[in-house]
């Protein structure tokens, strides 16, 4: 007879936990990554403004805008985001409306929303599968 009890994990218990962990990192992973893509947003939104307001005080100024293209980070670490500049939907040339677009860099994605854009008329939106989510 033995006079020591065997101590450890059957396979079963072990394959019971890996089941309960994956189970709940799927369940995790989705939540974890719009929140994280929440972040993103916010980085293009605040870059948008931020680019925005310059090119009024640019604007301001000269009478006309400026082509622009940065990063949503300049002010610091690289950002996730392109930021160019163009033309308004229908207007030819830039002087007069400018449209900011932030576009993610790629290695990222977020196709719930996609390009965000504003103009200097004051609209914004964005070309992704939600875009009530653009601005939020």
């Amino acid at each position: 007879m033995r006079s020591a009890a065997l101590r450890g994990f059957t396979l079963i218990e072990v394959m019971v936990v890996l089941v309960i962990v994956a189970t709940l990192a799927a369940i995790a992973w989705p939540s974890y990554m719009d929140s994280v893509r929440k972040g993103w947003r916010s980085e293009a939104r605040s870059a948008l403004m931020q680019q925005m307001q310059e090119q009024e005080r640019q604007f301001t100024l000269a009478g006309r805008y400026r082509r622009y293209e940065g990063d949503s980070g300049d002010g610091g670490a690289g950002g996730k985001y392109a930021v160019e500049s163009d033309s308004c939907e229908g207007r030819g040339n830039i002087d007069s409306c400018i449209r900011l677009t932030a576009t993610l860099k790629p290695g990222f994605s977020d196709p719930q929303v996609g390009k965000l854009w504003i103009d200097s008329t004051g609209n914004k939106g964005c070309d992704g599968a939600e875009p009530n989510r653009c601005w939020q």
